[in-house]
């Protein structure tokens, strides 16, 4: 006769009906943190979707997991007893769609990298499917599902939010997992890279191998021939920049139409299901840093346009917003509101990209809320009512104007532009900044 196993987490009389768990019709309910098992209880329920890992297991184990916050999770069962695989799918069916799987990513106890580790991007309340199972029959012993999360590296030169996958798959599903993937309210996709400064900053913040990047080579486009027409990024911005290593892309082999980047943040054509790219890199056009919208702005007399890109946590104030690219000594104030129109609505020259109430930093507006300045040679805004801790630009007080009134508190999001004259009695506005506090 078998034994009674008593776990920290279930309890299982062998022999008796089938265990919960051992199937996917009636799978254990796993939580965040630590979730341990004992896979000698439990037998091979013989569900196999190769998706996600195209291997069919053995002996296996089910659970539900409903993650309580729209997050990065992290899937493990590092220092298992036994060679894993893990899958999630998108569903507690038993037809679901597998999101994420994963073989070899982390230490079994024995020291030997067997164990699984995934990452994906779940929604709060949405209920998924679990499967740990062992690679080979009849090798099993104690494990645990670890379930954790994570969060993205903010670069606060852009606002985006920047996050490494080191799980080796092909750069399709790549795409599709970067894609399902979010962050706060901001959908992930993989990365694009538009010049030389957010490459430097990739290199200098985050452990990157050989990862995929949302570079691809799009053989319907007029663009299209071999090597070098046709590459495009995954999100359609324009491919104005590019750090191919020397002789790429080179389309050997033939289909090369994938990039993948070096650790050293050179590019590399590769077929799309090269198996010596090891992650890839899943990239949120937002999520915690200031970040700007309606950008480029409309272009000014100068032929330039007025950004507020160099604004930054400096000063004394909440914020210290910059402007630059204006005509010579026009005047102008900054304006405030909650939410922003991304297309923006034309006014005069230019775009206004804040949606009412919209509060202006005026003479008016109170004590150390008077923004006005103008620009000098050099096109930078010089600030002439004594609310700039550094002399251009503004600091954004908690105070503000009304309206909207009240104050700022921590967590709340506000959006910011510039108003200002232009050479021959027109008027414009730089593009936006959104920042969260």
């Amino acid at each position: 006769m078998r034994t009674l196993h008593i776990l920290p987490t279930l309890l299982i009389l062998a022999g008796a009906a089938q265990a919960q768990g051992d199937d996917c019709s009636a799978p254990l309910t796993a939580s965040m943190g630590s979730n341990p098992f004992d896979l000698s209880l439990y037998s091979d329920s013989f569900f196999y979707d190769g998706s996600c890992v195209a291997r069919d297991g053995f002996e296996d184990i089910w659970f539900t997991f409903t993650p309580p916050t729209s997050d990065i999770h992290v899937f493990q069962t590092c220092g298992s007893d036994f060679d894993t695989i893990i899958r999630v799918f998108d569903d507690t069916t038993c037809g679901g769609l597998c999101i994420a799987g994963n073989d070899d990513a982390c230490a079994m106890s024995n020291g030997t990298n067997w164990a699984s580790t995934l990452t994906v991007g779940l929604n709060a309340g949405q209920s998924y499917l679990i499967q740990v199972e062992t690679w080979d029959a009849g090798i099993v012993g104690l494990a645990d599902l670890q379930i954790s999360v994570d969060a993205p590296v903010i670069n606060p030169n852009n606002g985006h939010a920047y996050y490494v996958v080191n799980q080796a798959t092909d750069w399709d599903s790549a795409k599709l997992a970067a894609e399902g993937m979010t962050f706060g309210s901001f959908s992930g996709h993989l990365v694009t890279i538009g010049d030389q400064a957010e490459l430097d900053w990739i290199l200098g913040n985050l452990s990157v191998s050989r990862p995929w990047i949302g570079l691809y080579q799009n053989t319907a486009s007029s663009s299209y021939s071999e090597p070098a027409g046709g590459w495009e990024w995954v999100t359609g911005e324009p491919f104005t920049f590019d750090n191919w290593a020397a002789g790429e892309p080179n389309d050997n082999p033939v289909g090369e139409n994938a990039a993948e980047m070096f650790g050293n943040g050179e590019w590399n054509d590769i077929l799309p299901a090269n198996a010596w790219t090891n992650s890839y890199i899943v990239e949120f056009d937002g999520g915690g840093g200031p970040a700007l919208f309606c950008s480029p702005a409309n272009t000014n007399s100068t032929g330039n346009s007025v950004t507020l890109a160099s604004s930054d946590a400096s000063g004394p104030g909440v914020y210290h917003l910059e402007a630059e690219g204006g005509p010579l000594d026009q005047f102008g104030i900054f304006l405030v509101a909650a939410a922003n129109i991304p297309a923006g609505i034309p006014v005069s020259q230019g775009l206004l990209c804040l949606s009412a109430p919209i509060g202006r930093y005026s003479a008016t507006a109170g004590p150390g809320l008077n923004s006005i300045g103008r620009f000098d040679a050099a096109g930078v805004f010089q600030n002439l009512a004594g609310s700039s801790s550094v002399g251009t630009g503004f600091d954004v007080l908690p105070v503000l104007p009304t309206p909207p009134g009240g104050v700022i508190v921590s967590g709340a999001t506000w959006n910011f532009q510039l108003w200002y004259r232009d050479i021959g009695g027109s008027s414009n506005f730089s593009d936006g900044i959104s920042v969260t506090f």
